[in-house]
């Protein structure tokens, strides 16, 4: 006997496939997008490197020529009278000043800090004196601070008041009392 047998047709899978393809492309456009996220937060990692090397690059170049700036300024603090008038002494003056308009546009920024509340974090206490200002005060600036930004590159060295009651005590000593 003889048997009827007609070869099947494979089966159209297309339908069973389009899940598993849409399944594949979600994967992939997940991995897609992650893979951006993470490239676009190294860009972010690289920029903020970037800035903060330049900015410690500022720091030692400023803290190098620190010494320099420090003998100009007293230089032309202390600029002898016969001198006032002489053009190459003017000139070292607004050499002076061109200086530390070049540090402004840098963000340098000096500090002077007479008469301001005494801050350890930016001032450096050398002594404290007797004078009339209150306990806490500055009194007197040694040397001046410099600041990139927030950061402080070098503390103002300055002398710190006493307050009034230490005055009335120097005087007290000063009399045998």
């Amino acid at each position: 006997m003889k048997q009827n047998i007609k070869p099947t047709k494979p089966k159209n899978n297309k339908n069973s496939q389009k899940p598993q393809y849409k399944q594949s492309i979600g994967e992939l456009t997940d991995a897609l997008q992650r893979l951006q996220a993470e490239f676009e937060n190294y860009k972010k990692r690289q920029t903020e490197e970037q800035v903060a090397t330049m900015a410690r690059a500022k720091e030692l170049v400023l803290s190098e020529l620190l010494p320099a700036l420090d003998n100009f300024d007293l230089a032309s603090a202390h600029l002898p009278s016969e001198l006032e008038g002489n053009s190459w002494a003017q000139g070292m003056v607004y050499v002076g000043q061109q200086l530390t308009q070049k540090l402004d546009e840098l963000g340098v920024k000096k500090l002077n800090p007479i008469n301001q509340t005494f801050d350890h974090n930016v001032h450096e206490a050398i002594e404290h004196i007797p004078s009339d200002k209150p306990e806490g005060i500055i009194a007197e600036v040694i040397t001046p601070g410099y600041q990139i930004g927030d950061r402080v590159v070098r503390p103002a060295r300055v002398k710190v008041s006493g307050g009034t009651d230490q005055v009335l005590k120097n005087n007290r000593l000063n009399k045998g009392e």
